[in-house]
C-alpha cells in the first residue's frame, strides 16, 4: 500500500513552500521564486488555511444531508443490516475521496480531511454496532482505521488518533487484567514507547518514507509525552485514585511514589539535554511543555501557600535559565548555537539555481560551503534539508 498522493507532487510543493520562506526573509528575489515555482509545478488544490476551514465545514453540512437521506432509507432495517451498512457507507465515503477529490488534484483541501474523518467513523461505528459496542474492539478498530487514513492520506491528525489509540489499548488491556498488572501500567508504557520512540528515529532516517517525515515526527513528539505522563508523579497518583480506587491517607503515598518523583524531575532535565546535545528540535518542544507541567505537579502537591510568590519565583527562575542557555549556546557547541545562521549558509550562493540543481537532475557538482552545523530536518511535506 502507498500514499494517495502523488508523491512527486507532494514533494514539489513543499519546495515551493519552503522557496516562499526563503523570499520572505530576503534570501531570494520575487522573480527566483516565480522561476521556482515554474520549475516544480504542482496540480494540487490546496488553498490557504482559512479557505480550508471554511471548505471543510461546508463539506460537514453537506455530507450530514447525504448522512439524513441515507438514514432515512436504513432506518427500519434491524441492528446488524444498520451496522453493515454503516460500514459500507463508510468505506463508499473512501472511495468518493480517492475517485472524486483525490483524483482531481485536491490535497489537504479542507473538503478531503472532512470526508475522511467522516468515512473513518462510519466504518469504526459501524464496526462497533455489529460487536455490542465492546471496548477492546472499538479501541482496536479505532487504532487500525486511523493508522490506515494516516498512512494512506498523510494525515497528522489520524496519525495522533491512532498512535492515542494504540496507548488506550494498552492501558484498557493491562487495566482490565486487574491487580499488580494494574500498578506496572506507567513501566509498561516507559518500556513500550522508548523503544518505539528509538524505532522511529530509525525511519526517520530512510529516504523511501520522505513522505511520512511528519507522520513520524507526530510519532516521535507522542511518545516522548507518553513516556513523560507515565512516569509524571500527577498523573499516576490522580489516575491511582481515581480508576484503582486506591486510598491514601494521610501520611502514606502511592506505590513507588519516590521512583514518579525521581521521573518527575529526571525526564525534563534529560529531554532538555539530549534536545540540546543532539540538535533534536521536537526533543527541545516536548521538554519545555513537560518542565512546565513538572513545574504544575510539585506546585500541587507543595503549595507555599502564596501563589503571587510562586508565580515571581517561577518567573525568575525561567529568566535565569533563558539567560544561561543563550550565554551556553553564545559560543557554538557540539554544531548548535543561539545564532540563527540560515543567512550565513545560504548568503553567497544563488538559492534558486542550488535548489534546481539539486532537484531538476542539472548541474550535480558539490557546492561548497562553509562549515555549518549539521542535524535537522525540514517536516514540510516530508522533504527533508537535503533537497
Amino acid at each position: 500500500m502507498s500514499s494517495a498522493y502523488n508523491e512527486t507532487w507532494v514533494y514539489n510543493l513543499a519546495v515551493i513552500k519552503e522557496a516562499k520562506k526563503w523570499c520572505k526573509h530576503g534570501f531570494i528575489e520575487t522573480e527566483q521564486l516565480t522561476n521556482i515555482q515554474q520549475a516544480y509545478t504542482v496540480p494540487f488544490y490546496h488553498p490557504n488555511f482559512t479557505i480550508r476551514i471554511l471548505l471543510f465545514i461546508a463539506t460537514l453540512l453537506a455530507s450530514s444531508g447525504v448522512t439524513g437521506f441515507f438514514a432515512l432509507i436504513i432506518a427500519d432495517a434491524g441492528k446488524n443490516p444498520i451496522s453493515f451498512a454503516y460500514i459500507f457507507y463508510g468505506v463508499a465515503s473512501f472511495f468518493v475521496l480517492e475517485k472524486f477529490f483525490i483524483a482531481n488534484n485536491h490535497f489537504k483541501s479542507g473538503v478531503t480531511e472532512a470526508i475522511l474523518y467522516h468515512s473513518c467513523g462510519f466504518v469504526i461505528g459501524g464496526i462497533a454496532g455489529l460487536n455490542e459496542f465492546n471496548e477492546h474492539i472499538i479501541l482496536w478498530s479505532c487504532f487500525l482505521v486511523f493508522s490506515f487514513a494516516a498512512f494512506r492520506y498523510l494525515d497528522l491528525l489520524c496519525t495522533i488518533v491512532s498512535i492515542g489509540s494504540f496507548g488506550s489499548i494498552l492501558f484498557y488491556e493491562f487495566y482490565s487484567l486487574g491487580g499488580i498488572f494494574q500498578q506496572i501500567i506507567p513501566f509498561v508504557f516507559i518500556l513500550t514507547f522508548t523503544p518505539l520512540y528509538f524505532f522511529i528515529k530509525t525511519l526517520q532516517q530512510n529516504n523511501n518514507l520522505k513522505l511520512w517525515r511528519n507522520n513520524l515526527l507526530i510519532i516521535e513528539s507522542v511518545s516522548l509525552l507518553l513516556i513523560y505522563a507515565a512516569g509524571n508523579y500527577f498523573v499516576v497518583r490522580e489516575l491511582s485514585v481515581s480508576l484503582m480506587d486506591l486510598t491514601i491517607t494521610e501520611g502514606s503515598d502511592i506505590p513507588f511514589a519516590f521512583i514518579f518523583y525521581a521521573f518527575t524531575v529526571s525526564i525534563p532535565i534529560a529531554y532538555l539535554y539530549f534536545g540540546i546535545r543532539k540538535k533534536d528540535v521536537a526533543m527541545l518542544r516536548v521538554s519545555l511543555i513537560v518542565i512546565a507541567f513538572s513545574t504544575f505537579t510539585f506546585k500541587y502537591y507543595f503549595s507555599l501557600g502564596h501563589p503571587e510568590i510562586t508565580l515571581t519565583l517561577a518567573g525568575i527562575i525561567l529568566i535565569a535559565m533563558s539567560i544561561g542557555v543563550m550565554r551556553y549556546l553564545k559560543t557554538m557547541r557540539n554544531g548548535f548555537t543561539r545564532d540563527n545562521l540560515l543567512s550565513e549558509r545560504w548568503g553567497n550562493m544563488n538559492v534558486e539555481a542550488f535548489i534546481i540543481s539539486q532537484t531538476m537532475g542539472g548541474n550535480q557538482s558539490a557546492v561548497a560551503q562553509p562549515d555549518m552545523p549539521g542535524g535537522g530536518h525540514f517536516g514540510g511535506g516530508g522533504a527533508s534539508s537535503n533537497f
